[in-house]
């Protein structure tokens, strides 16, 4: 017997970032690009043969991760060099340059490769069916060994389907594939896949739980007694149709005959309800001692008479609520909800009253009138009909923990990007959250999405799409533009990223954006926005100011070696600010310390030399101050020389004055004079 099973419910938020996942350094294995193996190739993600350099014995493979899929770097640290017998080996993983001039970077993985064939191939072409005491001995018990082991680590598998089991020979055992080279659910059909998480788009399943991997285990070991593909004339959306309006094991019993002896732990792993599924304890018991759990089933309720919903007739709540979700015209839907016809068939044809009475105050005027309010309404009414399917919102089926995934990996798509968005910055996930029955990680997931709606709601730098990308999904790369040849998971290699860019640049770029500006701010909490002011001025001196404080930050806290083409182009912007500086013997010493900062290839240096106390402010002071004083003095003066002017202008003509003044003064003296001889 093996220890009571706890389901992992942990998300995507909770997988740390990618620690050491971008280390540059060379595998101790040769890739033969030439030699593509299609066998173990994945959804955009090529494998190809690869060969020892230290001559260690077996074969291998390598898969070349897609660099917009964010890589399992839970799984990865955790399974590297592990011998796990049951699971393919991964044996090494690093990034690494890539393509015809390796201008690129990828993440590879190395594989050993299962001595064997695969059980099914791609096209699941029948095979002879498989006794039931080999499928127990040689599969079911090895694999629950195996998912048991990933538990104890904290993983699940996410990959278990026929597609991607071999029958090994050396260890006498069958062997299911690798689980890290693609997101989970990423290529995984939708028959071995829950009904939920098969519901759900592929890129926004998440995280899967140990519960998720027994229904997958089970579902291979049918295909794997009756030898072919259990409904191969069912598409995804008839395989849906099959297990919402029955189940999925009463599905499979209807068309095969399943050996008696496995029809309990078939019956248990293939529950469509996780509540009623086996645990890996429950089929651990039922191989060693024959042990049969009891459990309550939670069957749908199934109607008095289908209610026909555009041309199609649904016999469950469950399966209507699948309909209306993925129905493309949501105002059709609304009316649908509003009407007579549905609200008789809740009443009379499921006796539901009371659920129908929660459906009525979701809508209102505004629903009716403004769109996305609608598309709310209508996505609030799929939730309290089936709350444990996918949230259906504006077409998309989606699991709110694999909401940073899919928008991860659709950032080129204008559609889904704003339709992820409207979902960030609204309360929906929250509210599905809140509607799941089983608490397991809710705690941290109700904190992730949380935190993503208040950073998504923001606008400006650091917040908005690119935060809550970050937030939601730590794993995702970089995706700044400035980047995208590089393969940046880590702070740490911004700068060496950033210097390769600013050597091959053909002219000066800005070296920050709001990518990454946001995924600093994702990773490092002692970055402070405010190291951005003016980063939106138009003045392309202080943008560069703003920009050289953003990659001083990232030297000073995380370290590098000399940086000389980054200092160089950042230096050359720069530039502008010294010619600013109009005193002479300032301006050398700028001029000195600049190509010193420059020439030793450090960043703080560089700023050190341009925030100095305002030195560009205090110089502009200066001038002005003494241009006001010149303007002064050269007004004193002006009016110095005018009042000589005036002076001697006026001197001249009080001296005529008393020229004149004297002259008669004389003569009336002269003239008194005579008088008066005259009369002597």
């Amino acid at each position: 017997m093996v220890a009571v099973e706890k389901t992992d419910r942990s998300g995507p938020g909770n997988d740390p970032e990618m620690g050491d996942a971008d280390r540059s350094g060379a595998l101790s294995f040769e890739i033969r690009t030439g030699q593509r193996l299609e066998r173990f190739s994945r959804l955009g993600t090529p494998a190809y043969l690869a060969e020892s350099k230290l001559g260690l014995p077996g074969s291998y493979y390598a898969m070349v991760l897609d660099p917009d899929y964010p890589p399992r770097a839970k799984a990865l640290r955790a399974l590297k060099g592990v011998r796990q017998p049951g699971l393919t080996w991964l044996e090494e993983w690093s990034v690494l340059p890539w393509g015809p001039a390796g201008d690129a970077h990828r993440l590879i993985c190395v594989f050993r490769q299962p001595n064997g064939e695969p059980l099914f191939d791609a096209k699941y072409s029948a095979i002879l069916p498989i006794p039931e005491r080999i499928v127990i001995e040689e599969f079911l018990r090895p694999t629950v060994e195996m998912l048991l082991a990933l538990y104890r680590l904290g993983l699940s598998h996410g990959g278990i389907r026929p597609t991607n089991i071999t029958r090994c020979r050396d260890q006498g055992r069958f062997v299911v594939g690798e689980c890290v080279s693609l997101p989970p659910g990423a290529d995984q059909p939708a028959l071995f896949e829950t009904v939920d998480r098969g519901a759900t788009d592929p890129m926004a399943r998440g995280e899967p739980t140990t519960s998720d991997d027994v229904y997958s285990l089970g579902m291979t070991v049918v295909a794997m007694l009756i030898g072919k593909h259990p409904v191969p004339d069912l598409d995804d959306k008839g395989v849906l149709r099959k297990r919402v309006e029955g189940s999925s094991f009463m599905m499979l019993s209807e068309r095969h005959r399943l050996p008696y002896g496995m029809l309990d732990v078939l019956r248990g792993m293939l529950q469509d309800d996780s509540r009623d599924r086996w645990t890996l304890s429950d089929i651990d018991a039922w191989l060693n001692d024959g042990t049969i759990p009891q459990t309550k089933l939670h069957l749908p309720k199934s109607a008095g008479w289908p209610m026909e919903f555009f041309g199609t007739q649904y016999s469950t709540v469950r399966s209507l609520a699948y309909a209306i979700g993925r129905h493309a015209d949501i105002e059709g839907a609304k009316e649908f909800l509003k009407s007579r016809k549905f609200r008789n068939w809740m009443v009379r044809g499921v006796d539901e009253e009371r659920l129908l009475m929660s459906l009525e105050p979701l809508f209102s005027e505004r629903e009716d009138i403004n769109f996305d309010k609608m598309a709310e309404a209508v996505t609030m009414s799929c939730m309290v009909m089936n709350p444990y399917a996918p949230m259906h919102y504006k077409g998309l089926a989606i699991n709110p923990t694999g909401m940073g995934t899919m928008l991860a990996t659709n950032m080129e798509n204008a559609n889904t990007r704003g339709i992820l968005m409207e979902l960030a910055k609204s309360s929906l996930p929250l509210r599905w959250l809140g509607m799941q029955s089983d608490a397991e990680g809710y705690i941290s997931t109700h904190k992730l999405l949380t935190k993503a709606q208040g950073l998504a709601s923001r606008s400006g730098w650091g917040f908005g799409l690119e935060r809550a990308l970050y937030e939601m999904q730590p794993t995702a790369r970089c995706m700044s533009p400035l980047l995208s040849r590089f393969l940046v998971y880590r702070v740490e290699t911004i700068l060496p990223a950033l210097e390769q860019v600013a050597a091959a640049a053909k002219e000066p770029f800005l070296p920050v954006d709001r990518h990454l500006v946001s995924f600093v701010l994702s990773r490092r909490r002692d970055f402070s926005i405010g190291i951005l002011d003016g980063i939106d001025s138009e003045d392309a001196f202080t943008k560069a100011q703003a920009a050289l404080r953003f990659v001083a930050y990232l030297e000073e806290k995380v370290g590098s070696g000399p940086l000389p083409e980054l200092t160089r182009m950042l230096g050359s912007m720069l530039q502008p600010g010294i010619d600013r500086i109009l005193r002479p013997r300032r301006k050398q010493e700028l001029q000195r310390k600049t190509d010193k900062a420059i020439e030793d290839g450090k960043l703080q240096a560089l700023l050190d030399v341009f925030k100095q106390g305002g030195l560009f402010e205090k110089d502009q002071r200066e001038f002005q101050d003494a241009c006001l004083r010149w303007r002064v003095n050269h007004t004193q003066i002006m009016s110095a020389e005018q009042d000589e002017k005036l002076l001697t202008a006026r001197s001249g003509e009080i001296g005529s004055r008393i020229a004149f003044f004297i002259s008669i003064c004389l003569s009336s003296l002269s003239l008194a004079g005579i008088m008066l001889f005259m009369m002597v």
